[in-house]
C-alpha cells in the first residue's frame, strides 16, 4: 500500500514539474522578465515579444515551439538585449506555418560544440517562414544553426540578415543555414554588415532548388577556403554577389545540377576572382567582361589609359613649346628654359561605355635647350592615378627629343615640328574580391614599362587666325603579369590628334605681362582598341567601347609674367581642361629663366 502511495505521489509531482516547465500560449504575450518555462503555441496568430533585456531560457530543448502543423501565423519578436536560449536542440521549433521571427537580440542553442543543437528548426513546418535578423542580432548554435532538412518544410522561406548567423561546429553538422534537396523558393539576403559564417566541413549556406541568395555582407567558411561557402544541391538557383560583399570558400553547384546562375554586381570596372565548382551561367550585371574557368573580371584601367597618356603627353609638350617661344625674346641663343607643372585631373565613371572614374595627380619637369640649330627637349614626370575600384597606378616617365622651330615635319607639312620618345615605368596596386583568401580580398601588384614615340607639326598663322596642328603617338607595352590571376599580353596603340590653338599677350606696364590661350584638340585612336589577357590561365579579349577611342578637349590657360631684371623673369601659369570623356583637369606651373 505504501509503495502504491509513493508511486502516486511521485507521478503527481512529476506532473506538476512538467506543467511548471511548459506553458501553453494562446494569446499575444510579452515577456519583460526572464522565464525558464517552455512556451508552446497552441493558437493561431499569436504574437510573442521578448523585451527589456528579458530571456526565455529553457533548460532542455525547444524554448518556443508550435504544437502542430495546424498552427499558423505565429510571430516572435526579440528586442535588442533580450534572448531566447535552450541547452538542447531546436531553441525555436516550428511545426506550423507562416511563422515570422524578427530578432534584434540573441537566439542561441547552448549545447556543447558538436552536439548538433539547432537554433531554429523549420523541418516540420508548413513553409512560408520569414526570418529577419537585424543589425546587432545574433543567431548561433553548435550545430546547424537554421535547419530545414526534412521533407519540404523549408519551402518558400525568406531569411534577411543584417546581424550574425553562425555555426560554431567544426564537424559535419556545421552549416549556418541548410535546406533539404527538395526545398524550393527560398530567398536568403545578406545585407551590408551582415555576417553568415561557419567553422566546419559542410557548406556555410546550403539550399535546394529554385532559390535565391544575395550577398552584400560576409558569407564565410572559417574552416578553410577549400570548403564550401555556398552550396547548391538542386537546379535553377541564382546567386548574386553585390557591392563590396565578401565570400570566403568555394561556390559550388552539385555535379548533376543545371540552370544555376552566378551574377556579379560589384560595380563598373570591378576586380574579382571567384573559385567555383560545377556548372554556372555567369553574368556581370554592370556590363564588365566576366571570364569563365571559374568567375573573374578585371577593370581595364591600366590598359585603357595608355591612349590617354599619349594624348596628355603630347598636349603637355605642345603647351611647353608655346611657352618657350613666348619667352624667346628674353633668352639668348645659349640660354635654356624650364618649367615645373603640377596637375590634378578627375574623370567621372560612365556606366554606359565602362569608362573608369579616376583621380590623377602629378608633376612634370620640361626643359628646352638650343642645340645645333634645333632645341633639345627633356621631360621628366611622376604621377599617381587612383581608379574608383581599388586600383592605383604610380608612373615615372623620361622622354627626350627635339623641337624644330623652323622645320616642317618630313620637310613638307607645317612651319615647325617636334619629336620625342621615352619610357614610362608603371607600378600597379589592385585590390580584388576573391573567395580564395581568408579575408575575401587579395592585393595584387605589378611593375611594367611602356615605350612612347610622339611627333607633331604645326602651321602658325598671324593675327586672329588660329594655328593648326597635328600630332601622332605610338605606344608599346610588353606582356606582363600581376602577382596572381591576371596576365596581360603585349599591347600597341597608335593615335592621331588634330588641333587648333591661339594665344594672346597683354602688356600691363613695363614689367608685367598677361597671356591668355586656348587649344581645341580632337584625338582618335587608330590602332590598339583590343586587349588580350588571361584570368587564371583562361584567355579573354577586351575591346574598348568606341566612345573611349575618341576625345574632344578644350584647354584654356592664363599666364602672368613679372620681369625681375634683364637676366631673370618669373611666370605663373594656370591651365584648365574639359573633355567629352567627362574629364576635368587643372594644372599650375611656374617658369624661371636660368642657364645650364
Amino acid at each position: 500500500m505504501n509503495k502504491i502511495k509513493t508511486i502516486l505521489i511521485t507521478l503527481f509531482l512529476l506532473t506538476k514539474i512538467s506543467i511548471s516547465y511548459a506553458v501553453n500560449v494562446t494569446e499575444d504575450t510579452t515577456f519583460s522578465s526572464t522565464v525558464t518555462t517552455q512556451q508552446i503555441v497552441t493558437a493561431d496568430d499569436v504574437d510573442i515579444i521578448v523585451t527589456d533585456n528579458a530571456s526565455i531560457a529553457r533548460t532542455g530543448q525547444k524554448a518556443i515551439k508550435n504544437t502542430s502543423n495546424e498552427i499558423t501565423g505565429t510571430t516572435i519578436t526579440i528586442h535588442s538585449g533580450s534572448s531566447v536560449t535552450s541547452t538542447g536542440n531546436n531553441t525555436i521549433d516550428s511545426e506550423g506555418g507562416e511563422l515570422t521571427i524578427t530578432n534584434s537580440g540573441t537566439i542561441q542553442a547552448l549545447g556543447a560544440s558538436g552536439n548538433n543543437s539547432k537554433a531554429i528548426n523549420l523541418s516540420g513546418s508548413d513553409g512560408g517562414i520569414t526570418i529577419t535578423n537585424n543589425s546587432g542580432g545574433i543567431i548561433t548554435s553548435p550545430g546547424n544553426t537554421i535547419l530545414a532538412t526534412s521533407g519540404t518544410g523549408g519551402d518558400n522561406t525568406t531569411i534577411e540578415n543584417s546581424g550574425q548567423i553562425t555555426s560554431i561546429n567544426t564537424g559535419s553538422s556545421s552549416s549556418a543555414i541548410i535546406f533539404s534537396d527538395d526545398d524550393t523558393g527560398n530567398t536568403i539576403t545578406n545585407n551590408t554588415g551582415g555576417e553568415i559564417t561557419s567553422k566546419g566541413s559542410k557548406g556555410t549556406i546550403i539550399v535546394g532548388a529554385s532559390s535565391t541568395i544575395t550577398n552584400s555582407g560576409t558569407i564565410k567558411n572559417n574552416k578553410s577556403v577549400d570548403k564550401n561557402a555556398i552550396q547548391l544541391k538542386g537546379n535553377n538557383n541564382t546567386i548574386t554577389l553585390k557591392d563590396s560583399g565578401v565570400v570566403v570558400g568555394i561556390i559550388k553547384a552539385a555535379t548533376s545540377a543545371t540552370g544555376n546562375t552566378l551574377k556579379i554586381n560589384h560595380g563598373v570596372g570591378s576586380n574579382y576572382y571567384y573559385k567555383t565548382s560545377g556548372d554556372f551561367t555567369l553574368e556581370d550585371l554592370d556590363g564588365n567582361q566576366i571570364v569563365g574557368g571559374s568567375a573573374g573580371s578585371v577593370g581595364q584601367g591600366g590598359s585603357e589609359v595608355l591612349d590617354e597618356l599619349l594624348g596628355t603627353k603630347s598636349l603637355n609638350i605642345r603647351q611647353s613649346i608655346t611657352k618657350y617661344k613666348n619667352a624667346d625674346e628674353d633668352l639668348t641663343d645659349s640660354e635654356s628654359w624650364g618649367e615645373i607643372t603640377f596637375s590634378t585631373s578627375k574623370r567621372k565613371q560612365n556606366t554606359q561605355d565602362l569608362s573608369l572614374g579616376f583621380n590623377l595627380a602629378g608633376f612634370t619637369i620640361n626643359l628646352l635647350n638650343p642645340y645645333e640649330g634645333k632645341d633639345f627637349i627633356l621631360s621628366l614626370g611622376s604621377e599617381r592615378q587612383k581608379f574608383n575600384q581599388n586600383h592605383s597606378v604610380s608612373r615615372y616617365s623620361l622622354h627626350s627629343g627635339f623641337y624644330f622651330r623652323d622645320q616642317p615635319i618630313l620637310s613638307k607639312f607645317g612651319d615647325e615640328s617636334f619629336v620625342i620618345g621615352g619610357i614610362n615605368l608603371h607600378n600597379s596596386d589592385r585590390l580584388i574580391l576573391t573567395n580564395t583568401t581568408t579575408t575575401g580580398k587579395l592585393s595584387l601588384t605589378d611593375a611594367f614599362a611602356s615605350f612612347d614615340l610622339i611627333g607633331g607639326t604645326k602651321i602658325n598663322n598671324d593675327k586672329l587666325i588660329p594655328n593648326i596642328g597635328a600630332t601622332f603617338g605610338l605606344s608599346f607595352t610588353p606582356a606582363h603579369s600581376e602577382t596572381k590571376y591576371y596576365q596581360w599580353e603585349d599591347k600597341g596603340i597608335t593615335n592621331l590628334s588634330v588641333y587648333i590653338d591661339d594665344d594672346y599677350t597683354f602688356n600691363l606696364g613695363k614689367n608685367y605681362q598677361v597671356n591668355l590661350g586656348w587649344i581645341l584638340d580632337v584625338r582618335k585612336m587608330i590602332l590598339g582598341k583590343d586587349q588580350d589577357y588571361e584570368i587564371n590561365a583562361t584567355a579573354a579579349n577586351y575591346s574598348q567601347d568606341t566612345n573611349l577611342t575618341q576625345e574632344l578637349s578644350l584647354v584654356t590657360n592664363f599666364a602672368f609674367e613679372k620681369k625681375i631684371s634683364q637676366d631673370h623673369f618669373f611666370k605663373f601659369y594656370l591651365d584648365s581642361t574639359i573633355s567629352t570623356q567627362e574629364l576635368m583637369s587643372f594644372s599650375g606651373n611656374f617658369a624661371y629663366k636660368f642657364a645650364f
